[in-house]
């Protein structure tokens, strides 16, 4: 059974969408009916399916075994509305992004990655619409995780990181701590090579002094570097950083093996059984970040009622 895969662009103007709609019908795609109120184009040519949604998004859908005619595609269209990610502009490029510094549950993990231009557009079309914003089941993170580590050969490399919980005593703190660790990581990965062909990214998560003086020295090298926020939204490199991180993070809950729901502390799961978890025994097992102020409430609750 061929599995689906996807692909979209996003923020394309209706112009550029009559332009694919025409560049299509060119190239033996035919007109569909739209299936829903936000779609304002429905195109289909064998197994492939095209939508242009009102938001902006232009989606593609096509079986795995046609991934070569997606790329020809994708190249087309890319030469109407430009490529999804900000192009490399170095040899090299090294991305950062963390997860779990706003859940309750588990340790903060780091994830450091390093590839080269020549890997940009395989990556690119690896990691699909790969969505991290949302909880999948683990099976879907294992997927991607295994293809990403299939270019370990030519090239591709990551690192991981953790901070955890018991390491935590407040929000700054925490940016110390990772200024620390990602610099550690950002060490690693430029260790005995050319810094001045390297472009680094990192998601802003309120860089320290500690962190912002390193990235200051490499930058005098010749490194290129980009603190931004939401940089997975632009950059390739943060974006698989992000994925390897959130990969990671379902390791370990799952090594956990406590059915608690996400983690988060709007989980009412988690809530759940963090309550029934004080109640019982009175004290926090390892993976609770004990400086949230969701587990002091808890406790004073508790606590003070008796039960």
């Amino acid at each position: 059974m061929n599995k689906l895969r996807s692909y979209s662009w996003r923020n394309v103007k209706g112009d550029l969408g009559k332009k694919i709609e025409e560049l299509l019908l060119n190239n033996g795609w035919i007109r569909k009916e739209n299936r829903s109120p936000v779609e304002l184009l429905r195109m289909k040519l064998d197994d492939f399916t095209c939508i242009f949604y009102k938001n902006g998004t232009l989606y593609i859908s096509y079986p795995d075994y046609k991934e070569k005619n997606f790329r020809e595609l994708r190249d087309l269209i890319n030469s109407y509305v430009g490529v999804r990610y900000i192009v490399p502009s170095k040899d090299f490029l090294i991305g950062f992004d963390e997860v779990g510094k706003g859940e309750v549950i588990g340790s903060i993990i780091l994830a450091g990655v390093r590839f080269s231009r020549e890997l940009f557009d395989d990556l690119d079309i690896i990691v699909d619409n790969v969505d991290t914003k949302h909880n999948h089941r683990m099976e879907y993170w294992e997927e991607i995780y295994r293809k990403l580590e299939e270019s370990k050969d030519r090239g591709f490399c990551f690192l991981i990181e953790k901070i955890s919980p018991r390491e935590i005593n407040g929000k700054e703190n925490v940016n110390k701590l990772l200024d620390q660790r990602y610099k550690k990581l950002l060490e690693d990965l430029i260790e005995g090579l050319d810094i001045s062909r390297f472009r680094i990214v990192i998601d802003d998560y309120g860089v320290g002094s500690i962190l912002a003086e390193y990235l200051t020295k490499l930058k005098k090298q010749g490194a290129e570097i980009v603190v931004v926020d939401k940089s997975e939204d632009k950059y390739l490199e943060t974006r698989i950083a992000s994925i390897i991180a959130k990969y990671e993070r379902y390791v370990e809950l799952e090594n956990i093996g406590i059915p608690f729901g996400s983690g988060s502390v709007g989980d009412k799961k988690t809530i759940d059984w963090l309550r029934e978890w004080y109640r019982v025994h009175r004290e926090w097992p390892w993976f609770v970040k004990k400086s949230f102020k969701t587990i002091k409430r808890i406790e004073s609750y508790i606590d003070n009622k008796g039960r």
